[in-house]
């Protein structure tokens, strides 16, 4: 086994691994970052000399030294190089384990299935969730009828980010890395593995199914200095007529809380961030279910378990392939083609929230957790709501498929317009208490 990657998302790739080594799963063999000069510290913490791991500071030294010996590879290079990467390993007939999302870029999501196809067993993308026991049970009994038809599915997601967060590499909240559609947001990275499950769920065509949009109205604000929304409102329709609602945002006061929402004729499904689900009949009778989230070390590890489990023939598929993320890169790609421009909010409207134990000042909007909350229930933007922050008139339903050069020249325009704004004067917004 070998792993792209090092630095950043990389590290938990390579705590999971240890961990499977020591129960003799896999044998890691080498390891690449093309900061490899600047992570001596991760490189003693993973013991990559004791374990006779080889270190490279690129991919394809890694693989002609290597290539014969591997028989999967762990691709956790940043979103802009998963093609490239993937191309590679897949061109030496290594298993790939690709890290979510594979890319924001519909076209370039073809290109990556279209080389999966060459491959000797089909490539996994880390899309955490989809795989849980409980997730999939819920599924087999949604598919059953037994809640009677699925209605709409929704996701809320209130995950803070200190401003530190958006400057941590070179493409963080960029719309385009160079020439390459990025779309790097809250909903196309961090929180991607809710929307994929929301699709998932809604899947009504069999169990290995994901819902593809059919329209799409959205929203997009920022409150921090980048170029990508922070903040996403989003409704619309998926396959069979079933409708969607997301919030998302990294604007808040809330370290992290998420809600996953299915609404179906006879029961209201909801799944909280606390790993027990709820399930609210229509005669007002409650079932509980284990909706355990693990923590994301010890989850990846039991997702390349899984993929091991099926390149050893235990298992008849990868839980999300790079086909099945066809919904999801859709999705997020009409969140941008809805709207014309990604309102950025006044300085009057945003808070500070002090250094904290997540990492540093966050600009947060001071209600956003309310109006997302409302939002859904009730299904209306901000601006048909007249929050004073929210862009009136600024969203139009999507309902088409998504043309490479609209999405392109679209990108283009939210990044020149972004540009158009002065960096923020953080003296000038209010500071927030801190609730205890």
């Amino acid at each position: 086994m070998a792993v792209v990657g090092i630095g950043g998302f990389a590290d938990l790739h390579h705590l999971a691994l240890a961990r499977l080594e020591n129960e003799r799963e896999v044998q890691m063999l080498a390891t690449c970052d093309p900061a490899l000069n600047s992570l001596a510290a991760q490189c003693e913490a993973h013991r990559f000399g004791e374990r006779g791991v080889s270190t490279y500071t690129d991919i394809a030294t890694l693989l002609s030294r290597h290539a014969h010996e591997l028989d999967a590879i762990s691709i956790s290079s940043p979103i802009p190089f998963h093609q490239e990467h993937h191309r590679m390993s897949v061109g030496h007939q290594i298993a790939c384990y690709l890290e979510k999302p594979p890319t924001l870029d519909p076209a370039e999501l073809e290109s990556m299935i279209a080389t999966d196809l060459l491959a000797a067993h089909p490539s996994a993308v880390g899309f955490n969730h989809i795989s849980q026991p409980w997730r999939l049970r819920l599924k087999k009994r949604i598919l059953a009828g037994e809640f009677g038809s699925l209605v709409e599915v929704g996701f809320a997601g209130f995950w803070r980010r200190p401003i530190g967060y958006f400057v941590r590499n070179g493409w963080a909240g960029k719309l385009l890395f160079g020439e390459k559609i990025l779309l790097d947001s809250c909903c196309g990275n961090a929180m991607s593995h809710y929307l994929h499950n929301m699709l998932f769920h809604a899947g009504t065509r069999g169990l290995w199914e994901w819902a593809r949009p059919t329209g799409v109205t959205a929203e997009l604000y920022r409150a921090n200095d980048i170029e990508s929304p922070d903040t996403i409102f989003a409704r619309g329709t998926l396959d069979e007529g079933i409708r969607f609602r997301i919030i998302a945002t990294h604007a808040c006061e809330t370290r992290q809380r998420q809600r996953e929402i299915i609404q179906c004729e006879d029961a209201l499904i909801e799944i909280p961030e606390d790993g027990c689900g709820t399930i609210t009949w229509r005669d007002g009778t409650i079932e509980s279910f284990s909706a355990a989230s693990l923590p994301a070390p010890t989850l990846l590890r039991e997702n390349l378990q899984e993929y091991f489990a099926f390149l050893t023939g235990d298992r008849s598929r990868p839980s999300s392939t790079l086909a099945d993320c066809r919904a999801f890169v859709s999705l997020n790609s009409r969140l941008y083609l809805s709207s014309p421009c990604i309102q950025r909010i006044d300085d009057a409207h945003l808070s500070l929230l002090a250094a904290d134990d997540f990492g540093g000042v966050t600009l947060i909007i001071p209600d956003i957790e309310q109006t997302g909350e409302d939002f859904l229930l009730d299904g209306r933007l901000p601006s048909e709501k007249g929050v004073e922050w929210a862009m009136e008139g600024s969203s139009a339903c999507i309902s088409s498929e998504t043309a490479p050069n609209l999405l392109r020249q679209r990108i283009t325009h939210l990044q020149a317009s972004s540009r158009e704004n002065p960096i923020r004067n953080l003296n000038s917004i209010q500071r927030a208490r801190r609730k205890h």
